[in-house]
């Protein structure tokens, strides 16, 4: 499995579906091992709930952060910190005084049979896992193959405390590690970041170099209902569910495989189904265009007295044989991006969806998957 963040996947989507998967397709994981650079309340508070059903039904998680360049922040230790009180965790801090950054990301999940191996570039802060252009890569074997065993060797070299460049994580080592200066409060790190991606900032009036297209992360679990986080008992506020709620709030995304209406007669327009209208969809009239900037309404298609479809006029799929998009909810109305299924973007959406249908994440408008809409949330 290829992670390609954002257009195709979502590496926190994907992750928070290995973690939670107890019967289904995916094996059930006891242990989890991670290596990063960074962590950081952002990314922890989509994780949290997650990782304390994971410690509650009897896994075990083991992480080594690193602490470099302040991009560690003292919140994402103490939620590291916080999850000692649903089970089995080890956390480690990873520093060398004298030179390099501690940069890895991996991510292994193993049980008794078998492992999942991913090695990329994402950290655990909310733009790691969801907004940043970031890229993976899964591999599933054995747990006796011999990459699991080259990871296991590198990971305990990172957890080697002799060495004094790893340091395990306690409340005191929190407080000097703050008091030193080593990491700051979230606030300022998030202060001290340029506006923007700091590129260009000397343009001064001039148009600039490059594109732009904003990408949002998914809210907080329980964030677009104002819950608050629970205690202890079955784990924090959101843990569990991926589902999409009943209205899809800003940073939720859909890919979808459309299904044009004639390709002879009505070749840029498709029909979105009524389960998908009904929730991401629900209450938009209109789509704005990633690639022109333009506007385009949504028409309700009506059947026996009842809503049936919505029908959407996607111009530039007009000599697309077969088109794949996605739709990204924002706080100005939902964005696309639509693409040929034999183009590189395309081909990245339909193994995003293909990759859905092995754990029923991939919905379909009818049971003929050839002339079948699809869509996944991701």
């Amino acid at each position: 499995m290829f992670y390609n963040q954002p257009l195709a996947t979502r590496f926190g989507t994907a992750f928070l579906r290995h973690v939670d998967q107890v019967n289904g397709v995916d094996p059930y994981w006891d242990s989890l091992d991670i290596a990063v650079a960074w962590v950081r309340a952002s990314g922890m508070a989509h994780l949290s709930a997650h990782f304390a059903n994971f410690l509650q039904r009897g896994g075990q998680l083991s992480v080594v952060v690193g602490i470099d360049i302040q991009n560690t922040t003292m919140e994402g230790l103490r939620a590291l910190l916080d999850l000692g009180a649903y089970g089995r965790i080890e956390t480690f801090v990873y520093h060398n005084e004298a030179s390099g950054v501690f940069h890895p990301k991996l991510y292994l999940f193993r049980n008794e049979e078998e492992a999942r191996l991913i090695v990329g570039s994402n950290n655990l802060t909310r733009s790691g896992l969801y907004v940043n252009v970031e890229a993976g890569l899964q591999v599933d074997v054995p747990v006796d193959a011999p990459v699991i065993g080259q990871a296991l060797h590198a990971l305990e070299s990172w957890k080697d405390t002799e060495s004094r460049l790893a340091i395990r994580l306690d409340g005191e080592l929190l407080e000097r590690l703050v008091l030193d200066g080593y990491v700051v409060e979230e606030a300022r790190a998030q202060a001290d970041r340029p506006r923007g991606n700091g590129a260009g900032r000397g343009l001064q009036g001039r148009q600039p170099l490059f594109g732009s297209r904003r990408v949002l992360p998914p809210p907080v679990p329980g964030a677009h209902r104002g819950e608050a986080a629970a205690g202890r008992e079955g784990g924090p506020a959101g843990a569990g569910g991926a589902a999409m709620p009943p209205v899809a709030p800003a940073g939720t995304v859909l890919l979808m495989r459309l299904r044009k209406a004639n390709q002879s007669t009505r070749p840029t327009q498709t029909q979105i189904p009524l389960r998908v209208a009904h929730t991401f969809f629900d209450g938009v009239a209109e789509v704005q265009s990633a690639h022109t900037g333009e506007r385009h309404g949504i028409r309700f298609a009506h059947a026996r007295g009842g809503l049936n479809t919505l029908k959407l006029e996607i111009p530039e799929m007009a000599n697309f044989a077969q088109p794949v998009a996605r739709f990204e909810r924002t706080p100005d109305g939902v964005v696309y991006q639509v693409y040929d299924n034999t183009s590189a973007p395309g081909l990245q959406i339909m193994h995003s969806l293909n990759e859905g249908r092995r754990d029923n994440s991939t919905q379909m408008s009818i049971a003929d998957a050839e002339r079948a809409t699809w869509w996944r949330s991701i």
